[in-house]
């Protein structure tokens, strides 16, 4: 429990950067400006908070939205008038309530979409989730030294705590994705393999993605996608 107090309090430490960051340098931003992204993790952590306690209090867990796309959609307008301010800190109260509910659960069967476990879920949820979108915030406005940090920075910090490897295997994929951008695709193969063995189902996402077609015609990468 402690190792996933520390991931999430190093997320809350990132958020907090990542917040004061965009309130000095954000103007006219492309994509989900800062507030709306924020207002979105509350939203979800909200719902993740909801579960555990239900989990906590013994009653029949609260299960996410079934589509996830259309609910985005249709709750996305009502963030459009909450300041990024206020949005972070609902962000952040909601985090830290999941902290505390998560070291009174503990680690236990828990189904979240494909999480079957507490554990698997909170990081998906409040570390993976937020670090998607916040590289994605950067990357789309000109920062990508800042958004391949972030994805160096969450493989180390989940190394270091343990992660469950379904979960482990996603940052690194991500990573390898990062590499292959950065022409550095001898590192990027390696990172693949490692992250397939973690998350065998990531395989499916191979001949799709778009940030691995430099990939393509390399014969270690053909390899690796006609495994089964």
């Amino acid at each position: 429990m402690n190792s996933m107090r520390r991931l999430l309090e190093l997320e809350r430490e990132t958020e907090l950067h990542f917040v004061a960051h965009a309130e000095a340098n954000e103007s006219n931003p492309k994509g989900w400006p800062a507030s709306l992204l924020m207002f979105h993790l509350a939203q979800w952590r909200g719902r993740m908070r909801q579960a555990l306690d239900d989990v906590r209090a013994g009653r029949p867990q609260t299960l996410p939205p079934e589509n996830t796309d259309e609910f985005n959609d249709a709750e996305l307008p009502d963030g459009a008038g909450v300041s990024l301010k206020d949005a972070a800190a609902r962000s952040d109260i909601a985090i830290a309530a999941i902290i505390d509910l998560y070291d009174a659960v503990g680690e236990r069967p828990f189904s979240w979409r494909i999480s079957r476990t507490t554990t698997e879920a909170v990081i998906r949820n409040s570390y993976i989730h937020p670090r998607q979108h916040m590289y994605e915030y950067l990357l789309e406005n000109g920062d990508s030294s800042d958004a391949h940090r972030l994805v160096e920075e969450g493989v180390n910090e989940m190394r270091q705590v343990g992660a469950p490897p379904i979960t482990l295997g996603i940052v690194i994929y991500n990573l390898a994705c990062v590499r292959v951008g950065q022409g550095r695709t001898d590192e990027a193969l390696p990172l693949l393999e490692e992250a397939l063995d973690m998350h065998p189902d990531l395989r499916d996402l191979l001949a799709g993605d778009e940030d691995l077609e430099p990939l393509k015609n390399d014969a270690r990468f053909r390899a690796l996608a006609a495994e089964t």
